[in-house]
């Protein structure tokens, strides 16, 4: 039985270890001993796939932990640290000592290998008869799971889903995939998931063209990735330029510009669909995965807000006076009802900080 529970183990690691070194590295002949005797991965170990790794990776989908949970949709930041702060505590230093070409410890392909060297243990400890460390490790997992990849690597892989159908790295992402929902299944973080952390999904409250594009670039925010392909689509609909080289972030200056035109309706309306359909996936992917069913239910809430705005936006709906940003702090124990007050009368509240000062 321990024979087969550390089989399983390594089995595991080795996986891990093997997609976030073919997430984090670049194509090309140095990674010919790592997809060996993996047929639907041998394309990576040419030079030639290199325009579709800058393409997905570096362009169209930036795979980081921060962008996927940050209200910014921006790396970095506090949940980057909060990832450092994790590896240290695992004792995983890859994001200190190897040259990954990545921006931050963040990354998905370094999560999977801090997962990979958690795993690794726990399998050494299962070969060593030591099953009383081995459920150790397997807590430490469950508790790496709960607090990081659960909530965002499976959408970030529906994303990149997207944008790597038809080139070599498509069986590598729904591979990747399938070994979260199956690392899901068996670890089961649901009771660890730490809810206490989930902003509150309220109806939106007044937007400007700014604010609202903000609200969609941000899937922590709005419970869906509005990826390049979705805004050109919108984009060429009403015949707003859009080149193939633009980014997510261009995204502010269309909405600004549909929303002086009077056409911010139209351009979101190919949005609704994506929406619609997104809330219908974390919906499902909550019934499939109970272990993860809070962090599906939380982003299909998400989805449903920003679905009830999109269906009733139009011009006399946003209110360019609704992009100008006020910082008041609020201390005491009267903040929650001062908020409160402040979303009852439509202004949009983002709560920064809180102190019980």
């Amino acid at each position: 039985m321990t024979i087969d529970l550390a089989d399983r183990a390594e089995k595991r690691a080795a996986f891990a270890a093997l997609a976030g070194t073919l997430l984090l590295a670049e194509p090309g002949p140095a990674l010919r001993e790592h997809v060996a005797g993996v047929p639907t991965l041998a394309a990576l170990a040419s030079a030639a796939t290199a325009v579709d790794f800058e393409r997905i990776f570096l362009r169209s989908v930036q795979p980081y932990e921060s962008v996927f949970r940050s209200d910014t949709a921006e790396r970095g930041g506090a949940v980057a640290l909060r990832v450092a702060d994790t590896y240290d505590e695992l004792g995983f230093d890859e994001h200190r000592t190897q040259r990954w070409r990545v921006a931050g410890p963040d990354h998905l392909g370094l999560e999977l290998r801090a997962h990979a060297a958690v795993i690794a243990l726990e399998a050494a400890a299962w070969r060593g008869e030591r099953p009383d460390e081995a459920a150790r490790h397997v807590e430490t997992e469950r508790r790496f799971f709960a607090d990081h990849l659960a909530w965002w690597g499976q959408v970030a892989l529906d994303a990149l889903g997207e944008v790597a159908t038809g080139t070599p790295y498509a069986p590598l992402v729904d591979e990747v995939s399938t070994f979260l929902a199956e690392e899901i299944d068996l670890l089961r973080p649901l009771p660890l998931l730490d809810t206490s952390q989930l902003p509150e999904v309220h109806a939106l409250g007044a937007m400007g063209p700014s604010r609202l594009a903000r609200h969609l670039l941000a899937p922590a925010r709005s419970g869906i990735w509005l990826a390049t392909q979705h805004i050109a689509v919108a984009a060429g609909a009403l015949g707003f330029p859009w080149r193939p080289m633009d980014g997510r972030q261009n995204l502010t200056p269309l909405v600004a510009a549909a929303f002086d035109a009077g056409e911010i309706a139209e351009l979101v309306t190919p949005w609704i669909e994506l929406t619609r359909s997104t809330r219908a996936s974390h919906l499902r992917r909550a019934d499939e995965q109970p272990g993860a069913e809070v962090a599906w239910r939380h982003a299909a809430h998400l989805a449903e807000a920003t679905l009830r705005r999109l269906e009733t936006l139009g011009e006399s709906a946003l209110d360019a006076r609704a992009d100008d940003e006020i910082v008041v702090r609020i201390a005491g124990a009267d903040v929650q009802t001062a908020v409160d007050m402040l979303r009852a009368r439509g202004f949009s509240v983002d709560v920064l900080a809180e102190t019980g000062d």
